[in-house]
């Protein structure tokens, strides 16, 4: 085989390695909250959400990072909000990339456990177990050892070693969600004010992850999260600010911003009929990579999320600039006409 080759077989195994060694992130990562905290599963108010969420990373790169992930959650015997009950949720992730469509999908169920600190706040604990496959799909891909002088045949042994083709472990995260919530039942419900802040740590058993014969544990992941929501007294506009800081080995990644929420149509306060709508627009910065222009629109119980990720690293010279888009989509069923105080 040729140096060319071999540098493409040295790059291809720097990809797997990262694979293993990093896991996946959305710039929308409010509306991915069991992935950041299982915690936050079933802490709104409502009585089901449910969420997709789809992200194409590094077009530059031609085959680049595609990636799903949905999610349902629901509070589980929760007559009133101001009650103790439990939050259940399901959620996946699928994540590929490039012509060998190395990639990682994950199914998780997550459980909490949600109690009244004081009438303003609630305090939550949860857990996530679930299952993951690291896959490689290596027909795809074109060697020189292949190639019979008139073009690549696969037939033929590239005589290249597999790094894998499947790989499974089991994964457990935990995590702590605080929310505190004010406001008055106004006809303009403009006196709301909202904070959450949690902690969680995934991978809890250090599930071991192989490549070639080298075996190695991936590292645990710390995840901190501050989100915030605020209405301007005497207005329809809202602050909506975020901050989220994720450290795993070695690696680590900061966002911080806000959104700008505009409520063109009040919801009724009795019958439930109308629904609040409103649209949002602000950006969030990811240190040392990328500022993230994001627009929001929120109609009835549906909600649609888009941003773009404009890389400002130093691979934007490679990379012109073009990160990645993202959509989400969410369904949530509010849990009344009458606003809750907890």
């Amino acid at each position: 085989m040729n140096y060319k080759y071999s540098i493409i077989s040295l790059l291809l195994a720097f990809s797997l390695t990262t694979a293993y060694a990093q896991d996946i992130h959305f710039s929308q990562f409010s509306e991915t909250p069991q992935l950041i905290n299982p915690g936050a599963t079933g802490v709104y108010d409502g009585y089901a959400r449910a969420i997709l969420n789809y992200k194409n990373q590094w077009l530059a790169m031609g085959n680049s990072f595609n990636t799903l992930a949905g999610s349902f959650d629901l509070p589980v015997l929760a007559k009133k909000a101001n009650k103790a009950h439990i939050g259940a949720g399901l959620n996946f992730f699928s994540d590929k990339a490039g012509d060998a469509k190395v990639g990682l999908t994950e199914v998780a169920l997550s459980f909490s456990g949600i109690l009244p600190v004081t009438r303003l706040s609630v305090l939550s604990i949860g857990i996530s177990v679930g299952g993951a496959q690291h896959k490689a799909d290596y027909s795809a891909l074109r060697w020189g050892d292949q190639y019979d002088g008139k073009g690549f045949d696969n037939n033929i042994n590239p005589n290249e070693p597999v790094a894998f083709t499947s790989a499974f472990y089991t994964d457990l995260s935990a995590g702590v969600y605080y929310e505190y919530y004010s406001g008055k039942n106004t006809m303009e419900r403009n006196e709301q004010k909202r904070l959450a802040v949690g902690f969680a740590y995934f991978h809890m058993n250090r599930p071991e992850q192989q490549y070639f014969s080298a075996v190695e544990k991936l590292y645990g992941k710390y995840v901190v999260n501050i989100n915030g929501f605020f209405d301007v007294t005497g207005t329809s506009v809202s602050i909506v600010p975020s901050f989220v800081c994720f450290v795993q080995g070695k690696s680590n990644e900061f966002n911080v911003g806000a959104l700008v929420r505009y409520r063109f149509r009040n919801a009724t306060k009795v019958t439930g009929f109308v629904s609040e709508s409103a649209i949002s627009i602000g950006a969030h910065y990811r240190f040392s990579d990328a500022l993230i222009p994001q627009v929001n629109f929120e109609m009835s119980n549906f909600s649609i999320g888009i941003c773009y990720d404009i890389n400002t690293s130093s691979y934007s010279t490679v990379s012109h600039h073009n990160g990645g888009a993202e959509l989400s989509v969410k369904y949530l069923i509010a849990r009344g006409a009458k606003w809750q105080e907890r």
